[in-house]
């Protein structure tokens, strides 16, 4: 066993046969638990021996392939999609293996693969069609891993390209054509030419007789998108989505039509698009694609065999449940329309509860209410007293108003406005108008009864509260220590707030904190009140003409002047939660003052895993102290329905900064078993992978059966995230390229990154700006909406990565998908700190004061959230191999926030690596120009059409990522304090025993840390 820990190879001969042998790699490794309960002087060291044939052969094509080793004669064994086999008789540098795919687009093709040793993780084998009519090639990619054991041979195809369209593709890259018949089900392999493997390849698209698109990427998996291709005729747009196969190497590239209609009502439909006679016909449960032919975006629809005029919708805009009127015989249908980056989906369905916009009660004695909708030049129909009727629109393109006419009085009722009010129809009668929602439906009651009016009015008033609980925690401290290695991995705080004044208005319950500005102030003012050990109250002047009586017990202070007003020094808790309720509503409050997470590892990259970035001073002097997590949220639990009614529901979450190092990463990890995935789970995930490629167009849309709520509005603000990422584990980690190979979600990013010939490398603070999420008057299930938030933010993500961290063209615009403000939701961005929130009881007070709540007020109005709008700024990074000691400490410097623009310039170009290592230049230029250049200005106009500034593809080991820096976005001196240590790692001794923290064993353990680090690097140099 000398060889302990290297391979050994054997080769047994075949008794039967010379011919045949089988090849074993041997690899023997010590039984490290056993030998460390022993002594070694008392038995012989135990061995674990591990067997493993010499190739591993794995099929990861969506079609059969079969083999055979050279000198086998002509005997081929066949490999199933997914499955893998081992070959026993293969030497490398020696074996040469006959490759057939058969069965792709009807043809069998072949190609010989050598089995080599030192080959690159990715190269491609070229397979040519068996018939000699065809000489086409196929480059199908191989890749390559050599483990202590055996050689992993994985045949996949770079690109699987689904047509789903019904029509005739084309794709076309430098030096490729391939054609993708409309009924050809299977995926079509594709491949760039393996000379341009590492480039930023990209690909044009062709749709029947049209012209080629413009070039795009189809390596930026998560990411969805439209194609337009121009024809004689019309304009072809596809939806493409690029999603990532189970085995990380493949890349899923799907082709829908961008328009379909699917048809999920009782009656076979007819549609047309407006000016064209061609009728299609949709019968039930079917999904067809639509592609239009002009650019008017409106639609008719029609029963089949009916004699009813057909009704026309808009179809570029977001619908939920537009109902149709047919006649009384057919009742009606609803129509849904669904717009994403990719896809446009016009969905019919049945009539269900709660469709109709309006249910109009006529409930007086004498009077008759004429009604129709607003747009149209006269009233449509009259309601007779005592009566009621479900009304939608007769023109689904017209205005969305109820106009109405009660003896000389004529009113508009809008269907998200609820309305409580009393009208004068004629000089000595008075009616009551309410508009409010039950259930799904909304009502509008017209009614002489006052005891109605009052009835109906307390079950829908916004209520101040009955009963109320505070939970407030003023600080919680989570400590993760990993007791195997006697180490604190990292220390989670969640902490209160350095000092506050509050003040207490008349006629408010509820302390509220002053300005930053007038708490600086007050607090100075105090503390040195309090040194003279004073026993008279001091009046001080804390504003003009605002006078602030302090005491000297610190009670009963108070506002003199202009107004009396109480005044209290207080402190905002860690964690503070609030619950309310009255006879008609619930509400909650949840408020994180600050979360901290330490990296406590000795000789971290980044002590600092996670915190909240405070905002410049010049910001936040004339507004109060914001905690990092605001959740408000009321809801009303009134009327007979069982519908859940949220009428406020915001969320604030302050700009933060993420710094990650591998070794942080894989301190976690080990505390979590990390086993390989087993062979059969693999060839699970494959056929799902297969499977999913099979669905039809109708899956699109499918039904969700749970409860459905009405948020009347929702709002969760932008997320600002600075995001720092270091390869080095930083710190003593002896089994550092060990530990690399075993991360597993480490080995998927850097097999996918591999796969699209870009690497992962160092990136130093870029900034993640993803618009903020909101609906108004909105009916869904949670399930809908936290699929909608999950993919509304992830999506921005994965493409804003794409663009700062690998300098990739995504599809579509990186800040989510801008929709109208009428269409009921919206994607902007605000910075963060100006974000508003209105806790319950503002919400309430001020609807209980007869004002219209102003919920939208984050952003005061469409040009205030444009002119916020800034671009996504990274500065410049560079990975360079240095010594590890020396590039510890430069990364250490790195971490320090830059204090002005000049420096942060610098620092964003050249700076990073200048300072350290010389003779490294030219990487200034990009954010210098961009920060004297006019680039702020057309960036985000109107609604927020936005750009992301050009960043360069990773070249030479360099990545420089400096998109233009945008006017007036400046760090000034006062925009970011230091962050500080809430405390030291724990110390353990001998013995490795957890005890109950002591600071003073923390302090001294950490200032022998620093000496041993210092000594070591001063050695070293």
């Amino acid at each position: 066993m000398k060889n302990v820990d290297s391979l050994l190879q054997r080769k047994c001969q075949s008794v039967r046969s010379t011919n045949h042998s089988l090849i074993i790699n041997i690899a023997p490794v010590k039984d490290s638990l056993t030998t460390s309960s022993c002594a070694e002087d008392e038995w012989d060291v135990p061995y674990v021996v591990h067997l493993w044939p010499s190739v591993l052969l794995r099929n990861l094509l969506p079609y059969q392939i079969t083999y055979s080793v050279e000198g086998n004669g002509n005997k081929y064994d066949t490999l199933q999609e997914g499955c893998s086999a081992q070959i026993h008789n293969a030497v490398l540098d020696q074996t040469k293996l006959d490759l057939q795919l058969l069965n792709y687009l009807d043809q069998n093709w072949r190609s010989e693969y050598h089995i080599k040793s030192n080959l690159p993780d990715i190269s491609f084998t070229t397979f040519h069609c068996v018939t000699e009519l065809d000489k086409t090639e196929l480059d199908i990619g191989v890749h390559v891993t050599y483990t202590t054991g055996q050689m992993i041979i994985e045949i996949h195809s770079p690109y699987w390209m689904v047509n789903k369209t019904g029509r005739m593709l084309q794709y076309k890259a430098d030096g490729i054509h391939r054609k993708h018949p409309p009924d050809y089900k299977q995926p079509l392999l594709f491949s760039f030419q393996p000379k341009n493997f590492r480039q930023n390849n990209k690909v044009q698209l062709r749709v029947t007789d049209s012209e080629l698109s413009d070039q795009f990427s189809l390596d930026t998996v998560g990411s969805h998108g439209s194609v337009k291709c121009k024809s004689h005729k019309k304009e072809y747009q596809v939806g493409v989505t690029i999603n990532n196969s189970s085995f990380n190497i493949t890349r899923i590239v799907t082709f829908t039509p961008f328009f379909m209609i699917s048809n999920r009502s009782k009656y076979t439909l007819e549609v047309a698009e407006e000016g064209k006679e061609k009728w299609i016909p949709i019968v039930l449960q079917q999904c067809i694609p639509f592609w239009p032919e002009n650019d008017a975006n409106k639609l008719l629809v029609r029963v089949e065999n009916s004699d009813l005029p057909p009704k026309k919708i808009n179809f570029d805009q977001q619908e939920n449940c537009l109902l149709l009127h047919l006649d009384n015989k057919l009742g009606g249908i609803a129509v849904d329309v669904n717009l994403t980056e990719h896809s446009t989906v016009i969905t019919f369905s049945n009539y269900h509860d709660g469709a109709a916009p309006f249910l109009l009660i006529n409930h007086t004695k004498e009077e008759i209410i004429e009604y129709g909708q607003s747009s149209l030049s006269e009233l449509e129909d009259c309601l007779q007293p005592n009566k009621a009727v479900l009304y939608t629109w007769a023109d689904p393109t017209g205005s969305r108003k109820l106009k109405w006419r009660c003896g000389n009085r004529t009113e508009e009722i809008s269907p998200k406005e609820d309305k409580m009010e009393i009208l004068s129809v004629d000089s000595r009668k008075a009616v009551y108008l309410m508009s409010f929602y039950e259930g799904l439906q909304r009502i509008v009651l017209i009614t002489e009864d006052e005891n109605v009016f009052k009835l109906t009015y307390e079950s829908v008033k916004a209520e101040l509260a009955e009963q109320e609980i505070v939970l407030s925690l003023q600080d919680v401290g989570i400590s993760l220590v990993n007791n195997y290695t006697k180490q604190e991995v990292s220390y989670i705080g969640i902490t209160s707030s350095d000092v506050v004044w509050e003040t207490k208005p008349k006629k408010k319950s509820r302390w509220r904190p002053m300005s930053v500005k007038q708490i600086d102030k007050l607090e100075q003012e105090f503390r040195d009140y309090s040194e003279l050990s004073p026993s008279e109250n001091k009046i001080v002047e804390l504003e003009s003409n605002v006078l602030v009586c302090l005491t000297p017990n610190g009670m009963n202070m108070k506002i003199q002047q202009p107004n009396e007003i109480p005044i209290r020094r207080n402190y905002l808790p860690a964690l503070k939660v609030e619950y309310s309720s009255s006879a008609h509503q619930k509400s909650f409050r949840i408020q994180i003052y600050r979360i901290q997470i330490q990296n406590q590892i000795p000789g971290a990259i980044f002590p600092f895993v996670f915190y909240p970035i405070k905002p410049p001073k010049s910001i936040t002097l004339d507004s109060a102290p914001k905690p990092f997590t605001d959740v408000s949220i009321v809801m009303r639990t009134a009327g007979h329905s069982q519908i859940s009614h949220i009428k406020y529901f915001k969320v604030l979450i302050q700009e933060m900064d993420l710094r990650l190092d591998l070794g942080f990463l894989y301190a976690v990890v080990e505390f979590f078993t990390q086993t390989d995935v087993p062979s059969d789970q693999e060839l699970e995930l494959f056929k799902k992978d297969v499977e999913s490629l099979q669905e039809e167009l109708m899956s699109v849309s499918s039904m969700d059966t749970s409860q459905i709520s009405l948020y009347e509005y929702f709002h969760i603000s932008p997320i600002k995230l600075h995001l720092s990422f270091s390869l080095s584990t930083g710190g003593e980690d002896s089994n550092k390229e060990e530990r690399k190979n075993e991360l597993i979600p480490f080995q998927s990013l850097n097999l996918l990154l591999k796969s699209i010939g870009a690497t992962l490398t160092d990136v130093q603070d870029i900034v993640f700006k993803l618009a903020f999420f909101e609906l108004r008057y909105h009916f869904c299930t949670t399930q809908q909406l936290q699929s909608a938030v999950i993919r509304h933010y992830s999506k921005q993500a994965i493409k804003q990565m794409y663009i700062l961290i690998l300098g990739l063209d995504v599809l579509g615009n990186p800040f989510g998908f801008i929709r109208g403000l009428s269409e009921g939701v919206e994607a902007f961005f605000y910075e963060p700190y100006q974000g508003a929130i209105q806790g319950p009881e503002e919400f309430i007070e001020g609807m209980a004061l007869g004002f219209k709540a102003l919920v939208g007020g984050a952003v005061g109005g469409l040009a205030g959230a444009a002119s916020r709008i800034t671009g996504a700024m990274a500065k410049g990074v560079a990975a360079i191999t240095m010594d590890e000691d020396y590039q510890q400490k430069r990364r250490e410097a790195m971490n320090k926030q830059p204090t002005g623009l000049r420096e942060g310039i610098t620092r964003g170009g050249k700076g990073l690596v200048s300072g350290f290592v010389s003779g490294i230049t030219g990487i200034v230029t990009k954010p210098i120009r961009g920060a004297q250049e006019e680039g702020a200005a057309g960036f985000f106009k109107g609604v927020g059409k936005g750009l992301v500034g050009a960043v360069a593809r990773p070249t030479g080991g360099i990545i420089d990522m400096a998109s233009s820096t945008f006017q007036g976005i400046k760090k000034v001196a006062d925009s970011s304090e230091d962050v500080i240590s809430l405390r030291p790692p724990r110390f353990f001794g001998e013995d490795g025993v957890i005890r109950p923290y002591r600071l003073r064993d923390g302090t001294g353990s950490q200032m022998l840390q620093v000496k041993k680090m210092k000594d070591k690097f001063l050695t070293n140099i």
